[in-house]
């Protein structure tokens, strides 16, 4: 998301506040009592302190289900495997999003899974991920295409980059909203109300609605003589753009030693080729690839800062996921553990 302008952040604030105690006082405080909220921020912030309990009663408060002695098997199911697989993720002491998603979405196949790893990820990384729903979110939409007519509306989070995007907006709009007094928590009861009950019946033009889900590609399919892709071992969208690249590149035979502009990259892989739905997830994807998060080695820059750069926006929640077009002309080269030998 780019950066909200002063103009559009006082825009917002003044929308919010005109509604503000008419939503927040809506909100379900015995549904969504706030104490054990507030304890399960701390202590999951250190995943090997997680109690089985602390677990079970955690994901049945997100779920709706605090105080039920029965509720959906589904969930029951979901939260099994949350405690069963738990001491493991705590033992990786990997707790940045991209991880903590790397691990959770193979451990949940099959499950509707993704509000459940966001509420984790806010849970263990609280003070830089904000948690996030279906009508957070939308609220989130609504206001924003108030300030920019051509906003494109997504119809529910389903990335990480929803969430960062979520996460940037909330930050930014709270000093300017006075009613929450500078409380995330105060804002976003008023945002989820809000979502749930004003915008939801707000009727919105279906070519204005993004698509939710992105192509899923057979990673089995990818080959190339020259480029060894079986040593891409992640599998986010910045993976999946190096991936193609690599496709794109084998067709040159171009290999070790070759340099190529940021620019000459991107034109190889534009958003159409990739099946990624939605513009920010294919920008922030591009920052990804170009950097080192999450240990991806993919380039090595002429200019040797560059990596660092992209590696610090691809963790800052607040970035602009555009900036890569500043550096357009900026030469790199594939990073030859991925050539093969002789290529």
């Amino acid at each position: 998301m780019p950066e909200l302008t002063k103009k559009e952040i006082e825009s917002i604030a003044k929308t919010i506040s005109e509604h503000f105690v008419e939503y927040t006082s809506k909100y379900e405080l015995t549904k969504y009592p706030e104490e054990p909220y507030l304890k399960w921020k701390e202590d999951f912030s250190d995943p090997t302190n997680v109690k089985h309990d602390e677990i079970r009663q955690a994901f049945e408060w997100k779920y709706g289900h605090w105080g039920k002695a029965n509720y959906v098997p589904a969930h029951k199911v979901i939260i099994a495997k949350l405690q069963k697989y738990w001491p493991e993720f705590a033992e990786t002491g990997k707790l940045e999003l991209d991880d903590i998603f790397a691990f959770w979405e193979e451990k949940l196949a099959g499950h509707q899974s993704f509000i459940t790893i966001a509420f984790l990820s806010h849970l263990v990384c609280s003070k830089k991920v904000e948690i996030i729903d279906q009508h957070n979110f939308r609220a989130m939409n609504y206001l924003m295409s108030i300030v920019r007519p051509d906003w494109v509306w997504k119809r529910k989070p389903v990335s990480q980059e929803d969430i960062t995007d979520f996460s940037m907006f909330l930050s930014s709009v709270l000093p300017a909203v006075k009613e929450a007094k500078g409380n995330k928590r105060e804002l976003d009861k008023f945002l989820m109300m809000f979502g749930k009950h004003k915008v939801k019946g707000i009727p919105v033009s279906r070519s204005k609605v993004a698509p939710a889900v992105s192509k899923k590609h057979d990673w089995s399919s990818f080959s190339s003589e020259v480029f060894d892709i079986g040593k891409i071992t992640l599998r986010s969208n910045a993976d999946l753009l190096f991936a193609l690249l690599l496709q794109s590149l084998d067709a040159d035979r171009a290999g070790n030693g070759v340099t190529y502009t940021i620019e000459e990259i991107q034109k190889r892989i534009p958003m159409q080729k990739t099946g990624i739905a939605v513009s920010s997830s294919y920008n922030y994807a591009l920052v990804a690839l170009f950097g080192n998060q999450r240990g991806r080695d993919y380039f090595t820059f002429e200019n040797g800062n560059l990596g660092v750069y992209f590696t610090d926006q691809a963790n800052d929640p607040s970035r602009d996921n555009t900036c890569w077009k500043k550096y357009l002309d900026e030469k790199v080269s594939i990073n030859v553990k991925y050539v093969r030998a002789g290529g």
